[in-house]
């Protein structure tokens, strides 16, 4: 089913939770002048005091989800549906980020790259957070200077691509370049869309997603008004093509199509890290442009993992608030493993949040 805006939250330059729509960006492509090619150096205030960095270091688990979830429990009881609560619906099966539901739903087409997926239960919820692999964890610490440039650029595009809401009537006004040399890059803001979705008919799900900006409408409907940013290298043979729609595509497809996100904006640049051209991509058309990957497979090995993550949690020895199931994917061996765990070492679900649920 396509997914339903049921909430949104904003985290400021600090990563402080605003129930708001505050760091929501307006897309605002800067225009060009004579030129046919764009020129934007997404290397622009990389080593400067213009790029603050979110520190990957703190683990923020599911908190930021939880908290909404504790402000707009009484949306979740139906007996409150005649009070004018603006009533969601039943408490769902599963609560959790859309990137974890992004890597089990690519599990049956990715060789290279594991995860863990801890889980906790609460009255009928199970709470699904990611555990960085101790494979991701070495990456991250080794990462190289230019990697580290790499994931800047992603971030910098946003930048040239956003700007402020306009007043209503008014158009939205893009960045002159003076201006975009004063921009400031900032990690730890995000606006985030909360969505409600059912798959196939027997797991309802509520799940959080970055957003990284919206059509200048005077109205906002989401998600359609919602547009994903990306980079990418500049195809310079068809084979460069291909891997594109082989590899990278089966990703932005999962993460818009979760988020129900019709437009991909793609900034495409060389190896400098210069973009020169921009393409859309409909998320709906992208599962048509290979015949690597097929979005059946990924809907039905999610619809079934969830199924079996469900199963796991009604034994005897079930997951709860204090003991936490883990879901492990070995890429090399490509078999997914459930263990209960006896340690709490990965019990993710804080005091803070259990005192108000009980």
């Amino acid at each position: 089913r396509k997914p339903t805006e049921v909430g949104r939250f904003s985290l400021d330059g600090n990563r402080k939770f605003h129930h708001d729509r505050s760091e929501m960006t307006c897309f605002c492509p800067p225009v060009r002048e004579k030129a046919l090619l764009y020129n934007l150096d997404l290397n622009d205030g990389y080593n400067s005091n213009r790029y603050i960095k979110r520190d990957e270091n703190v683990k923020e688990k599911l908190d930021h989800m939880l908290h909404w979830f504790l402000l707009n429990k009484n949306r979740f009881d139906v007996k409150n549906d005649e009070k004018g609560e603006n009533v969601i619906g039943s408490s769902p099966d599963f609560l959790l980020w859309r990137g974890h539901l992004t890597k089990m739903m690519c599990t049956p087409f990715e060789k290279r790259e594991g995860w863990k997926m801890a889980i906790q239960k609460l009255n009928n919820t199970i709470y699904i957070s990611e555990v960085e692999t101790e494979e991701s964890r070495l990456r991250r610490l080794n990462r190289t200077d230019r990697e580290s440039l790499m994931t800047y650029w992603g971030t910098r595009f946003e930048g040239y691509m956003t700007g402020n809401f306009p007043k209503p009537g008014h158009a939205p006004k893009p960045m002159d370049q003076t201006s975009s040399k004063e921009t400031i890059t900032n990690t730890n803001r995000a606006f985030c869309s909360v969505l409600r979705s059912r798959l196939h008919g027997r797991h309802s799900l509520v799940y959080g997603a970055e957003v990284d900006c919206c059509h200048p409408v005077d109205v906002v409907t989401p998600p359609d008004s919602y547009i994903e940013l990306k980079t990418s290298r500049i195809f310079t043979s068809p084979r460069q093509e291909t891997n594109f729609y082989k590899f990278k595509a089966l990703k932005w497809w999962a993460q818009s199509f979760l988020a129900g996100v019709p437009q991909i904006t793609c900034g495409f640049r060389n190896d400098s890290g210069i973009v020169t051209e921009l393409c859309d991509f409909k998320t709906l058309d992208l599962p048509s442009k290979t015949y690597a990957w097929d979005a059946h497979t990924c809907l039905v090995f999610l619809d079934n993992i969830l199924q079996f993550v469900k199963e796991k949690c009604n034994g005897s020895n079930a997951p709860n608030w204090s003991k936490v199931g883990m879901l492990t994917y070995d890429a090399q061996k490509q078999v997914i493993i459930y263990d209960n765990l006896d340690s709490e070492e990965f019990c993710f679900l804080p005091d803070w949040f259990l005192k108000e649920m009980q």
